[in-house]
């Protein structure tokens, strides 16, 4: 199996999907999942802070060390995500616990907070956001099982965890000999 098709190879491209949903095994942790390859900063999102969109603001600014600047809307969000020049990295990994409590009063900000993700995602991609190299940057949206339940509609791919397949490849058929 090829790295591309773990957790790991999966976070080391810059192709969508760029926000996942990661299902985490009853006994596990997000945080044991997930481990940032070497050069990339990995930050942990605390979900139980982002209930509204203003938590959202004061917990992403939080955990990215956004600017004093930041003006705390979707549009600075988004500036500054595609952004990021006071946290050089490799790459970008955003992972976000506890992602049942994300906005869950609110669809229409929900899918905000998921387009400006995809944005931010598509901008490291093309090399628009650090320069002219692609670069990774994933939103990890981490929940148990008996979480994920909480949301009707994540309108978010599943993570590869282990050797599971990647979410945008279709499982390989090995010809038995």
């Amino acid at each position: 199996m090829t790295q591309s098709h773990t957790l790991a190879g999966y976070l080391q491209t810059p192709k969508p999907p760029w926000s996942s949903l990661l299902v985490v095994p009853a006994g596990k942790t997000a945080a044991g999942l997930v481990k940032a390859p070497p050069g990339f900063a990995l930050r942990v999102i605390n979900g139980k802070k982002c209930s509204t969109p203003a938590g959202v603001f004061a917990e992403f600014a939080r955990a990215l060390g956004f600017p004093d600047y930041f003006g705390h809307n979707w549009d600075a969000m988004e500036e500054c995500l595609a952004d990021l020049e006071w946290l050089p990295a490799k790459g970008y990994v955003l992972l976000i616990t506890d992602a049942q409590a994300v906005i869950p009063e609110d669809e229409e900000e929900y899918e905000t907070l998921l387009e400006i993700l995809s944005d931010a995602g598509e901008a490291w991609s093309k090399g628009q956001a650090g320069g002219s190299q692609a670069v990774p940057f994933h939103a990890l949206f981490a929940v148990s099982e008996q979480e994920r339940l909480r949301r009707a509609h994540w309108d978010l791919e599943t993570a590869p965890t282990g050797n599971t397949q990647a979410p945008h490849q279709k499982p390989s058929r090995k010809k038995s000999s």
